[in-house]
Formats: C-alpha cells, structure tokens, sequence
C-alpha cells in the first residue's frame, strides 16, 4: 500500500502525483516537489492509499519537503518575476519579427529556469529567441506552443453562460469534445451558438454528456408509442431531458391533443402486431398485456409523400 499525493502547481491546472509516505502530509499542505519544469511551490489537492509500491510509478520526480515560510515568500517573488518576464520575452519575440504572442509564464522556485507558453497561427523557429532571453534573464529558457483552448485559460473571461469560465475556475484538463456531444443534448447543430470564447466547442458539453445520457435512458426516444396513466395511447413528439418531462401526441377519433408529464409516468406500449404474432394488430394499444415487444414508431409525416397527394386529388 502506498500513500499517493496529487500536488498542483497552479491555480487550476493539471495535478501531477507522487509517492508521499517519506513526508507527514495533509489536504492543504503546501510543498516543494520536482516538476519537469524545475523545483516548484504546489499544494496537496488529494491524499489517497493505492496498491502497489512507489517504484511503480512512472514518475521519476519527487516530493522534496514541506513548504517552509521561506518558500512561501520566494515563490511570491518568483511569480511577480515570472510576470515582468513576459514583457521581456514578447519584446525580444518582436524585435526578431516572430509572429508569436507570448500569453503565461511558469519560474522555478530556485530560479534555474523559466517557461513561457505562446500562440502562433503556424510553427515558430524560436531558437533565436530562446539565446536572446536567456542571456538576457541568466537561467534556462524553454518556450511550449499551446492552443487556442491554453489562450482562453491564460487570460480569463466570461462565457456565453455568463459566468467565468470553465477552464479558469475548476476544469484541469481539456477532453476532445466532439458534435455527437452537441446532437446528443438536443442542441441545434450550429456550432457558432455553443462555442466558447476560444472558438472551440464550449468544455461543458464533454462534462455534461454523461448526465444527459443517463437521463435519456430513462426517457422514451421520440416517436415511440407510449402509453399515459390515464389509459390513453400516443406517441413521444418531444422530451425536455433535464426535467425528463416528455409530450405525447393522442389521436382520438377525428381529435388530436398534446399532454405534457413525466417521463416516468407514461409506460412504452407493446406490439403484438408488429412483432408478427398471432392475434396480434392493436398496433401497440395493448400496452403491458402485450407481448413486451416495442411497438413501431408512428410519426406523423411532416411533407406529404407525391403519390398520396394525387391520388386525394383525383
């Protein structure tokens, strides 16, 4: 058993894990841990005992120590540096006439290196650049192209939603988000009404897809022949997943009316019929002394078919 510490190193960024049973470590705590990006300042977000033995981890970084006030006050120091730093590196990036916006910076706690993250519509060659700010700052210059999505997160705002966005306030990583996603919840397929300030789908229909699938396997799918507690038989025309409210069309005789309810209290009708069995032909109306069958859907034809229009007019 060993005991796992997931450590992050920003305000809302990725958490990198390390084995911590070496140190007397909390919730809260902050430490000094080895990074890929130099010694840095991070805090304990989660503690938990896995199986298995440190060496497992495929992590060759360590926990170093416990925070001490020190670290607290130097780390401060190096992010007002790391800060500054930007201004020199974009300076440096316009004078060799790169095509580059440099959007964050990360400094060691040690101040042994320095990492600036950029956008640019193509590849840059910025070796130049790396030679010029290093010599002009005196430690390790290394330089990561993020996207658009890095760009958003870097400078904060607002989204559609009206609240703060996603990516700056808890969300730690990007997921592929895809326009199943969009289809899935029922949303117009245009994607210039749920994309985010980056240009991209909005984060939240990757989050948010699992709980309306859950919810749509509690819901008939429309145009399914359903029937409502009252005894009477329609079809699903439409469904609100959040609320699992659905709205059945009910044909009687010359008749037709909609009634709103919960998806729970409507019962999927069977289909002696459609399945082939003998006796069968209600089309659905038997409801649960039917044969367990789903019926098939009966959807009202929005355009009507040529042939059927000549022969209502001949």
């Amino acid at each position: 058993m060993t005991l796992l510490a997931a450590v992050g190193f920003r305000k809302v960024g990725k958490l990198q894990y390390y084995a911590a049973d070496s140190l007397p470590l909390r919730v809260g705590a902050f430490v000094v841990a080895e990074t890929q990006r130099g010694v840095q300042y991070g805090e304990v977000k989660i503690l938990r005992d896995v199986d298995g033995d440190p060496e497992d981890l495929d992590s060759a970084y360590r926990l170093l120590r416990l925070a001490t006030p020190d670290d607290s006050s130097n780390w401060e120091g190096r992010q007002k540096q790391a800060e500054e730093s930007i201004e020199t590196c974009q300076t440096h990036a316009d004078t060799l006439s790169l095509p580059m916006k440099v959007v964050d910076s990360e400094m060691a706690i040690d101040g042994s290196q320095v990492t600036f993250y950029f956008v640019a519509d193509n590849r840059i060659d910025f070796r130049e650049l790396v030679k010029a700010v290093a010599s002009r700052m005196r430690m390790r210059v290394h330089l990561h192209q993020v996207g658009s999505r890095d760009h958003a997160k870097a400078l904060g705002g607002y989204g559609p939603c009206g609240r703060p966005l996603c990516c700056t306030t808890f969300l730690r990583d990007f997921a592929p988000v895809s326009m199943k996603m969009a289809k899935d919840q029922s949303l117009y397929l245009n994607p210039s009404k749920f994309s985010g300030v980056c240009g991209k789908l909005m984060c939240c229909l990757r989050y948010e897809h699992d709980v309306y699938m859950e919810a749509k396997d509690r819901i008939p799918p429309l145009g399914t022949p359903v029937t409502c507690p009252d005894g009477t038989h329609g079809i699903v025309t439409e469904m609100n997943i959040l609320q699992e409210i659905v709205t059945v069309r009910i044909h009687d005789d010359d008749i037709i009316r909609f009634m709103t309810m919960r998806a729970a209290e409507v019962t999927i009708a069977g289909a002696c019929g459609d399945c082939g069995s003998v006796g069968g032909g209600c089309g659905g109306t038997c409801a649960a002394g039917g044969c367990g069958v789903t019926a098939k859907a009966d959807v009202m034809p929005s355009v009507i078919s040529l042939e059927r229009w000549r022969r209502n007019w001949n």
